[in-house]
């Protein structure tokens, strides 16, 4: 057991003219000390130890019967350096001084003495008790007749504080001569500071020197950045609009061999060329986000199609979900989201050789108006080791130097997307081993949409609800995308990975005379194909009767014919969004989706028969992207007038009538941006506006914004990408948004008024951005 040690004797005055009193506390203490021993010999009995050497408190009491007596011993125990602790002291003496006066008398002799003022009696009050004495925390009155357990208390509070007391008194001296030595210390130091504040104030005079040099680099490295933006997409618009004019025309098969390579490689060269630039404007901080309304639903669909294809060129399979708790429209920048996907999706299939690249989104953590979502892009690739998986975010790393080699890139793709995530509020990291596969996380801060949501696509799910469908996909990813896709439209799903499994339960869906109205089959799977599944499912009368519809990411010319004749009534390319998935069983099970006196628009790829035909002034300097833009317009019936600079596109403005003005920014004479300002200042005061769209290599931050404040009303940028080019054209030209609605409105009414045939015609399902 522990022993019980005191580290200082208790001396105590008691000053009282009752001498019964000084029994009293003499009989309290000594019980103390008794029971203190007792209790330690009891503990020893009771758990078999011997009974420990207790260093017991000494209390020493002292006894005065008056006030005067009472001062006298307490000038003697302080002159004998023996003072006392705790001086219990009666209020009503006679004759003599009373408590109060004691107190205060023996406080001018000992002012650190803690004095318990007894009393008995109510005619001194504490308020005239601190109206004599003064506040003091060494001052407490004691009721009489006295609680045992309070007395000691007491002591035993006020001992200690006295003792405490005491030692701080003892090392003041140590701490002063501990502050005088470190004052001499600090004035040394204070002495060698003054010598370091003048090199510091050099050195900040030569820091802000450096720093203003560093401003003018930097503005001369964005301006490089720009110039280089603009001269090397000059002549990449040229090689690759060149190439994909002259693959359309008639060529044998060596020469097409020739230029897909060229159009391959120019394609190759232009990502490299656009992480870096990516990369140098990050790093100059001439990159900003944007903040518009978006469909995540849409977007993740339009990234994967094209990507798909790469994936089958591979065999692999390529799969997107997204939970359904994520909001339906969302408030960010889906370009530079879309960007970090395409790192993470293209990496992920260049590094996989076989299997699958599944791509997910779920909620992390959402408010009112804000979502934070988790991304995960997850292959069967050849993996990372924990050494490099840090490594791998870093500019121009690779987990291993041999695939810059074998695999090519910059090994800027996860740099950009690491800072571009930074920028999104999110963080990205991997999971790995090697052999096994990767999967890269991110996640990203987006803001809740109060767009308003269409509402078609509820009603469509009602009238679905309930209907049995069987999925047949030999991936298991795919399997639980779609079985779970068509569960939150209240369908029956029963998924099997093959043929010979869904045969199996066709036909014991027959023998318990149910059927599946729907079946949606996947076109490649192993041992036996979609196509043949249908083949065998057709010689059968009763099987036969269900409506197919086949899932591919092949897109190989010939299938849509060899749907027609098996009767397939639905040929979708994969991976499948869930809007374009839910319209195409909608269009074949001839359900209706709206009732015909409602028309709903849907926006399609505009037919070229349908277009209008448009007189398009291009303003363009260099020959070879006059040629490449004059071409891609001609081949859709449109008529181009070419302007070699401002002044020229001014001229001809005056002279002929265009319906859209595309106008390069840098020229020569005049540039695009004093072009445009002129016909803006030309149309103050009229109900004229000439539609102008920028086309330009200047690619850098701010650029579409300059030349919106200018007054252009659209923006692409070099080399051109056709489908930007519709896009925009679509945008600025209220006759062609009137066409495409209209061949939307007749498409959907032709679709709502009657229902598929066996051998109607095969709807072919792809979205605008193939």
């Amino acid at each position: 057991m522990p022993s019980h040690q005191e580290d200082s004797k208790r001396r105590i005055l008691v000053i009282d003219d009752n001498r019964a009193i000084h029994e009293d506390f003499r009989k309290i203490f000594n019980s103390s000390v008794q029971g203190e021993s007792a209790l330690l010999d009891a503990e020893a009995a009771l758990f078999g130890d011997a009974p420990a050497e207790v260093a017991r408190a000494t209390i020493q009491i002292d006894s005065a019967y008056q006030g005067v007596e009472g001062l006298e011993l307490v000038c003697r125990a302080r002159a004998g350096n023996q003072p006392y602790t705790v001086a219990f002291v009666d209020v009503r003496m006679p004759p003599g001084m009373d408590g109060v006066e004691t107190t205060a008398r023996i406080w001018e002799q000992d002012p650190d003495l803690q004095i318990v003022i007894c009393t008995a009696y109510s005619d001194h009050s504490w308020q005239n008790v601190l109206d004599k004495l003064g506040r003091s925390d060494k001052l407490v009155i004691l009721k009489k007749p006295f609680d045992n357990i309070e007395v000691l208390q007491l002591v035993e509070a006020l001992s200690e504080k006295w003792r405490l007391a005491q030692d701080a008194k003892s090392r003041m001296s140590d701490l002063e001569e501990i502050v005088s030595r470190r004052t001499s210390e600090l004035q040394a130091s204070n002495s060698r500071l003054e010598t370091i504040n003048r090199q510091l104030s050099e050195t900040t005079e030569l820091a802000n020197e450096m720093a203003a040099k560093a401003l003018v680099a930097n503005q001369a490295k964005s301006e490089f950045l720009a110039n280089m933006s603009h001269e090397i997409r000059t002549p990449m618009n040229g090689i690759l609009g060149m190439v994909e004019l002259a693959l359309d025309t008639e060529l044998n098969s060596e020469q097409r061999e020739y230029l897909s390579t060229v159009k391959l490689s120019a394609d190759a060269l232009l990502t490299v060329i656009n992480d870096i630039l990516d990369f140098s404007k990050i790093e100059a901080g001439k990159l900003d986000l944007e903040e518009i309304d978006f469909d995540l639903r849409v977007m993740l669909g339009n990234t994967l199609k094209p990507l798909a294809l790469r994936a089958h060129e591979k065999g692999l399979e390529l799969t997107g979900d997204i939970g359904e708790s994520v909001p339906p429209i969302l408030l960010g920048d889906p370009a530079r989201l879309r960007q970090i996907l395409v790192n993470l999706i293209g990496n992920a299939l260049k590094f996989t050789e076989s299997g699958e690249v599944a791509v997910s989104v779920e909620v992390a953590i959402q408010t009112n108006d804000a979502v934070d979502l988790h991304f995960r892009v997850r292959d069967t690739g050849i993996g990372i080791p924990a050494a490099k998986q840090q490594v791998i975010f870093e500019a121009f790393s690779q987990a291993d130097g041999s695939t810059t080699r074998r695999y090519g890139g910059t090994g800027l793709g996860l740099t950009i997307s690491s800072q571009l995530v930074d920028m999104m509020g999110g963080r990205i990291w991997v999971e790995s081993e090697p052999g096994q596969g990767s999967t890269f996380h991110f996640t990203a801060q987006m803001g809740i949409s109060t767009a308003p949501v269409e509402q078609i696509s509820r009603d469509m799910e009602v009238r679905l609800a309930g209907l049995p469908v069987l999925i047949v996909d030999d991936n298991a990813t795919n399997r639980r995308i779609l079985e779970e896709t068509v569960k939150r439209w209240g369908m029956k799903p029963t998924a099997v990975d093959g043929a010979r499994a869904a045969l199996t339960v066709l036909r014991q869906a027959v023998a318990n005379k149910t059927t599946f109205p729907l079946i949606l089959i996947d076109c490649m799977m192993p041992e036996v194909d979609g196509f043949t599944l249908a083949e065998e499912m057709q010689q059968d009368p009763v099987i036969a009767q269900a409506t197919v519809m086949m899932l591919s990411s092949a897109n190989q010319s010939g299938d849509a014919a060899r749907c027609r004749d098996l009767g397939i009534a639905a040929y979708v390319v994969k991976p499948v969004q869930r809007p374009e998935l839910l319209q195409a069983i909608v269009k074949v099970l001839g359900v209706s989706m709206v009732r015909p006196s409602e028309p709903v628009p849907v926006a399609p790829q505009l037919p070229v028969e349908n277009e209008p035909r448009l007189r398009i002034l291009l303003a363009e300097d260099n020959a070879i992207n006059q040629t490449v833009a004059t071409r891609i317009l001609a081949k859709r019936g449109h008529t181009v007038h070419v302007a070699v600079n401002g002044r020229e596109a001014l001229r001809a403005l005056e002279a002929h009538s265009f319906d859209v003005v595309l106008m390069d920014v840098q020229m020569p004479e005049m540039s695009g941006f004093e072009a445009t300002t002129a016909i803006r200042n030309a149309e103050r005061g009229t109900t004229r506006h000439m539609p102008i769209i920028a086309m330009t290599a200047h690619a850098m931050k701010g650029d579409r914004e300059r030349c919106i404040e200018v007054g252009m009303d659209g923006y692409i940028t070099k080399p051109i990408q056709v489908q930007q080019l519709w896009d925009e054209l679509y945008a600025v030209l209220p006759a062609l948004q009137e066409a495409r609605v209209a061949d939307a409105v007749d498409s959907l009414n032709q679709m709502v008024s009657g229902h598929l045939r066996p051998h109607s015609p095969v709807h072919r399902v792809e979205t605008a951005a193939d």
